[in-house]
């Protein structure tokens, strides 16, 4: 049988756990959203040299692909997600790197705040060469 305190610690570690891959499932989607952003602003950019255009597209690009590295080194500081990091393993949240998960909310709000900014401008921009059959 189970010890109070047994049962809390490991309650504490499938917490950690379930934490460290909740954010890892998120940080992945949103690199991946910005993925498909970046080749939609590729293919703006090897198909069309007008200048104000270019200079929009290369403008969303660079947010996107600084948010992008953003997004990947939030990942790799501070979301455990090496093998030693499975929740069959079940290592201790104090341990370096593993317990970090609590400081995202705080770091990710900035970043998804700039993301949604950014994402909504380059929609808009895409939905508006979209609408004049460039795209």
């Amino acid at each position: 049988m189970e010890t109070p305190i047994t049962y809390l610690e490991r309650r504490q570690l499938e917490h950690c756990h379930t934490e460290n891959q909740r954010w890892a499932v998120t940080l992945t989607n949103l690199e991946q959203e910005i993925n498909q952003l970046l080749t939609l602003l590729e293919d703006v950019l090897d198909q069309y040299n007008h200048q104000n255009l270019r200079y929009r597209a290369i403008d969303y690009y660079r947010g996107l692909n600084r948010l992008k590295i953003w997004f990947n080194r939030l990942r790799t500081d501070v979301v455990c997600e090496n093998a030693g990091c499975a929740s069959s393993n079940l290592l201790p949240c104090e341990k370096p790197r593993f317990g970090r998960h609590t400081v995202i909310p705080s770091q990710f709000a900035d970043l998804s705040d700039e993301f949604t900014r950014t994402k909504t401008g380059c929609y808009q921009f895409l939905s508006g060469l979209v609408q004049l059959n460039l795209l």
